[in-house]
């Protein structure tokens, strides 16, 4: 009697063993699948930012090509805004670098665009078509 109550103890364990391993590796597995949609919602809402900064940007262009300074102006601070978030939120450093050498064109476009310089487009024009490139890419 003693060895039929150890027997199925043995049985017992095993199956609960073998019903933990299992679903152990499903776990691992839905994990894994879980960690590249992430991933792939991440590039998404990255792919979307970039596409909005560049939209914001022609936006801006566009307003300056026409003498609207003010409202260029405002496209240019959300431009910058939005590329100065992107910068803050993303892990990839080759746009992280790129994005940071627009930035550094901030100052001199506001302020052309508020003393309402038409010099802005020439600057306004290579940050927008080093973006179109980074996009191409």
């Amino acid at each position: 009697m003693l060895r039929k109550l150890g027997l199925w103890a043995l049985l017992l364990a095993a199956g609960f063993l073998t019903g933990y391993i299992l679903q152990y590796a499903a776990l691992q597995r839905v994990q894994r699948e879980l960690n590249d949609s992430s991933k792939q919602l991440q590039a998404c809402r990255i792919a979307d930012q970039s596409s909005q900064l560049r939209d914001t940007g022609a936006l801006m262009y566009l307003e300056a090509v026409q003498k609207n300074y003010g409202k260029a102006g405002e496209y240019s601070k959300s431009f910058f805004d939005q590329a100065q978030q992107i910068v803050n939120s993303t892990d990839d450093a080759a746009l992280r670098n790129s994005l940071r050498d627009t930035l550094a064109t901030r100052d001199q476009i506001t302020a052309d665009l508020a003393k309402g310089d038409g010099v802005a487009l020439s600057e306004i024009f290579p940050v927008l078509y080093r973006l179109e490139q980074g996009a191409k890419h």
